[in-house]
């Protein structure tokens, strides 16, 4: 195995053991704090802490993406992802001693360390990538990481079959604490510097050599110069004025809108659904199995079997306009149209059943994956020169439509914030086929100089 493939492997597995602790706790921080509130009040934990600590890890994530990209050029992308994930960690252990303001303080951390963990990711992903390999190597990343919604959905339906989430707090937090300090263990035995793997001056699969690496690796001969805060700015601003980051600028904003819909409003109204009552707790962590099922077949198809299959990213789009919309118009046939905000059991068009909600949750996992390992592929072709603003510039539009989708999910009905999703999935599409041609006719027009 080459090494360059070997270290996305890993990079995936650093993330998968964090995020299967941190995707868990997100499905069960709101009702455990809320019952939290009922039996330790001297914590100052109130029944809405869990959306406060939400909003505030959203609003520390999106602001801390204008100031990260100068920490990644400093730290380096291997450490940025390291310290960010860090704050995770921390995170986690504020629950092993419950005080409201600590709670707070390590959601701040929590957002800011997640600015850093995924900037880094980016810009090491890209790094790692010889020419040609962008599609395989985020596919590979991305499936490995959505499985933690498996092994977290899995670890729930434990816990809710053998006991009662209050009785378990401690024993919990401890399991997520755990997992990511060993995720955290694989991303420092990770390389300082990819980009020698990538570049192809390796003995192993000399048949490969001639490739390209995406990013080229610096000269050391070159002096480094930090940027001030205020040029870092500036050139960030740049970048997104320029066509293109303007028309991706649609696609990341959508992909925050959607990816707030399924991790948090689609499991909401499936708990108000009283016709699922049925199956008590437990219809989330069986619609998270399928939500991360649904994300390892997206990867695996955009990845090791998308040049098998010959999937262009074209297609792979419209595979993903088709499901969102497909899943956009079974949720509004078979959920309650007041399901966001109350506990609800208003006539649907369609009986809702669990058979019907893991349709559901297969369509938005499979979609969200091709959704968002496109965007990276897009970046790392069309920002290569400078994938640090790029991913910056991304994550800040995707977290900024969280916090705001957050805010009114809490308010507004279901048909609404469905029309919302639509609106956005169309635009998307359209903006993303409109830089996708933008990128081709530039390399068309690159061949024919070299020919010339």
């Amino acid at each position: 195995m080459r090494r360059d493939l070997f270290t996305v492997i890993q990079l995936g597995a650093g993330f998968a053991f964090i995020f299967s602790a941190f995707n868990s706790q997100g499905l069960i921080e709101v009702a455990v704090l809320r019952k939290k509130a009922e039996t330790a009040p001297e914590t100052g934990i109130t029944t809405n802490s869990g959306y406060y600590s939400l909003s505030i890890i959203y609003f520390f994530f999106t602001f801390f993406n204008l100031v990260i990209p100068s920490i990644v050029k400093k730290l380096g992308a291997k450490w940025s992802q390291i310290i960010g994930a860090s704050g995770y960690l921390f995170f986690m252990l504020t629950f092993l001693y419950l005080n409201v303001y600590l709670l707070y303080f390590g959601s701040a951390v929590l957002g800011a360390g997640a600015a850093l963990l995924w900037a880094g990711n980016g810009c090491y992903l890209v790094e790692i990538s010889r020419r040609n390999k962008m599609e395989r190597n985020s596919g590979i990343m991305w499936a490995m990481l959505q499985s933690s919604l498996i092994t977290g959905g899995i670890f729930l339906i434990y816990v809710l079959r053998s006991g009662d989430l209050s009785n378990s707090f401690n024993f919990i937090y401890m399991a997520f604490s755990a997992v990511i300090a060993l995720g955290i263990a694989v991303l420092i035995f990770m390389p300082n510097n990819p980009g020698q793997y990538a570049s192809g001056q390796q003995n192993e699969d000399l048949d490969h050599s001639i490739e390209e690496q995406l990013i080229p690796p610096e000269s050391d001969n070159t002096p480094v110069v930090d940027p001030s805060f205020g040029e870092q700015l500036k050139s960030m601003i740049t970048l997104l004025l320029t066509p293109n980051m303007l028309c991706l600028a649609v696609l990341f904003v959508y992909s925050g809108l959607e990816m707030t819909f399924y991790t948090g409003v689609y499991t909401s109204c499936l708990s108000a659904t009283l016709p699922l009552k049925a199956f008590s707790d437990l219809v989330i962590p069986y619609n998270a199995l399928l939500i991360g099922a649904g994300q390892i077949v997206g990867g695996v198809l955009t990845g090791p079997l998308g040049r098998l299959l010959r999937l262009r990213s074209q297609h792979i789009i419209f595979l993903a306009f088709v499901g969102h919309l497909t899943a956009f118009g079974l949720v509004y046939l078979c959920l309650p149209y007041d399901s966001t905000v109350r506990t609800s059991d208003a006539t649907t068009y369609m009986a809702p059943t669990l058979n019907l909600t893991l349709i559901i949750s297969f369509l938005l996992g499979v979609s969200d994956a091709f959704w968002q390992t496109q965007i990276y592929v897009t970046i790392g072709q069309t920002f290569k020169e400078d994938p640090v603003n790029a991913f910056a510039i991304f994550k800040f539009f995707q977290s900024m439509a969280a916090c705001v989708s957050f805010f009114y999910s809490s308010f507004l009905y279901l048909p609404s914030q469905l029309l919302i999703l639509i609106v956005g999935c169309l635009a998307s599409t359209l903006f993303f086929l409109k830089v996708k041609l933008e990128i081709d006719s530039t390399s068309v027009e690159a061949v024919r100089e070299r020919e010339i």
